[in-house]
């Protein structure tokens, strides 16, 4: 079972208890990690021999969603925390520390949605009380409050032996089969496939998995990696689980549908 499949498990699980009181209506935990995974992903710091990413989340809510969850928020930012521990594990990714998650009630947030923002923090500089060091153990993670986060940020120098990122150049999928579609930029460094309405190129298609795959910009390039699907990705006709960098004009097949991606 991949990891967003136990993720989703491990959600569901919760909502049928207590949580299902909470969230019958409104924001699932389960569309939260989904959020907290896509933003992790989206603002990787790629080095040479490590994808660094992001130990410290402020998600902001709805004044009803934010008072929702602030009964359990403890519960569930361990929960959350550890299934962002969980995909950067399973996708290789470094963490530096345990993810600290805090909630912000916002009044510009719709109820049922969240704005998630991130950052990179330097272990040393949180507090003892404020998330564990990885020598401290990874058991827990608390609520910090708007001045600590933004203390934490501006303390923690992030990523200073890190290479800075290539300004990522315009890029897009052009749905070639079944049928001819309209080109679709990409949103940012990361471009998500699957049959979850959450993703950024939905396929309705049987043969695809919720969670299918993703494009990434890496290192001035492309890579298009398979998320554990059960029938792969193809480029060029050539199907497989491993990654594979894009070229301009490759014929990307996900399921039954094929996709022209291109760059400039």
């Amino acid at each position: 079972m991949g990891v967003f499949s136990k993720l989703e498990s491990m959600m569901q699980g919760a909502v049928e208890g207590p949580f299902n009181r909470v969230f019958r209506t409104h924001l699932e935990p389960v569309e939260l990690a989904n959020k907290l995974t896509r933003t992790m992903e989206g603002h990787l710091q790629i080095g040479h021999d490590k994808k660094l990413a992001p130990n410290v989340y402020e998600v902001q809510l709805s004044k009803r969603d934010y008072t929702r969850f602030s009964a359990y928020a403890q519960s569930l930012q361990q929960q959350l925390s550890q299934a962002l521990i969980d995909v950067a594990r399973d996708r290789g990714y470094t963490l530096t520390s345990r993810p600290v998650i805090q909630f912000i009630e916002s009044d510009s947030i719709v109820t049922g949605q969240a704005r998630i923002e991130c950052q990179t923090v330097d272990p040393r500089s949180i507090p003892a009380n404020v998330g564990a060091l990885p020598s401290g153990g990874l058991d827990e993670t608390v609520s910090m409050s708007p001045e600590k986060a933004a203390a934490l940020g501006q303390s923690g120098a992030p990523g200073a032996n890190v290479p800075q990122q290539v300004p990522m150049p315009p890029a897009w999928l052009t749905l070639y089969r079944p049928a001819r579609g309209n080109p679709m930029p990409f949103p940012g460094p990361v471009l998500h496939i699957g049959r979850h309405q959450s993703n950024d190129v939905v396929v309705n298609d049987t043969k695809v998995s919720r969670q299918h795959a993703v494009i990434r910009y890496e290192n001035g390039q492309f890579i298009l990696y398979d998320l554990q699907s059960t029938n792969g990705v193809g480029v060029n006709g050539v199907m497989t689980h491993n990654p594979v960098p894009l070229k301009n004009n490759d014929l990307v097949t996900v399921g039954s549908h094929e996709f022209i991606f291109q760059r400039r």
